[in-house]
């Protein structure tokens, strides 16, 4: 009878055992679960995963507008993908290429740029809206005093020209005229306007230039952005007389009838 409770004691000490080392190895593998998990913080990708990419078609030239048909969108594994590839056709297209991209090469916002969009470019090309055209004139005498045109300033242009009296005498410096107004000053020497312009006349959509640009006495050009024809015409005043820039204040978009000054309206003749 001794032995058979020793037995039965026995037993039960050994189910007990049993029982805690079950328990034992079910919370170590908890522990070691929560410990993985924390380790790998948030949740990786599955292995394989791909996301929509858009990638040229055709090889692309520099300064080309991109068409639907140039590109196309792939999935690419997210390990393979770029970090800013783009992945909808829409945001690309009537983007112009700022670099050549090579056949199924990864499209990817650093490689284009919008013409006459808000991207701060170093290229005066993508300043210049279609249709405009983006001509300097020699502004020494315009910046002298500290250099106060900025790029992104909206400026009316004037010019000193000789002329000719009725009895045919050649008078110097004999008529000034505002041959130009409202036109947008794109670059102070070197430096360009820091939004882009659009092309269209009116001051509403002007950039605040003056909070980013510095004035720059040392600067000996302005380039403005005019239409074909008034390129000519600027051309051509510059060629006789001589040129000054008078800056308009911000939101003056109004295009008046400006009547020319003669210089017998400085001294006139004493009746």
């Amino acid at each position: 009878m001794a032995r058979a409770g020793a037995r039965g004691s026995a037993g039960r000490i050994n189910g007990r055992f049993m029982l805690l080392t079950i328990v034992c190895a079910a919370l170590s593998a908890i522990l070691v679960y929560a410990g993985v998990a924390r380790s790998g913080g948030k949740e990786s990708a599955p292995s394989g995963a791909t996301g929509a990419t858009v990638v040229a078609k055709v090889e692309i030239p520099a300064r080309t507008e991109i068409t639907a048909e140039m590109v196309q969108v792939k999935e690419i594994t997210l390990d393979a993908r770029a970090a800013m590839a783009m992945s909808s056709i829409d945001d690309v297209v009537g983007m112009v290429s700022r670099y050549p991209i090579a056949l199924d090469e990864q499209v990817t916002p650093s490689k284009v740029v919008s013409v006459g969009g808000a991207e701060n470019v170093d290229s005066l090309a993508f300043a210049v809206s279609k249709g405009m055209r983006a001509i300097s004139i020699s502004a020494d005498q315009v910046l002298s005093a500290g250099g106060l045109v900025l790029p992104g300033d909206y400026v009316d242009i004037m010019s000193v020209l000789s002329g000719t009296k009725p009895d045919g005498s050649a008078v110097e410096n004999y008529v000034v005229k505002t041959v130009l107004q409202n036109v947008q000053v794109l670059a102070v020497a070197q430096t360009i306007a820091e939004t882009p312009a659009g092309g269209d006349a009116s001051n509403d959509k002007q950039s605040d230039g003056k909070s980013a640009s510095k004035a720059n006495p040392e600067a000996t050009t302005l380039t403005l952005l005019v239409s074909p024809e008034q390129a000519e015409l600027l051309f051509l005043t510059e060629s006789n007389g001589t040129l000054r820039a008078v800056v308009r204040g911000y939101g003056d978009s109004d295009v008046t009838q400006v009547r020319p000054i003669y210089q017998n309206e400085l001294s006139p003749v004493a009746q």
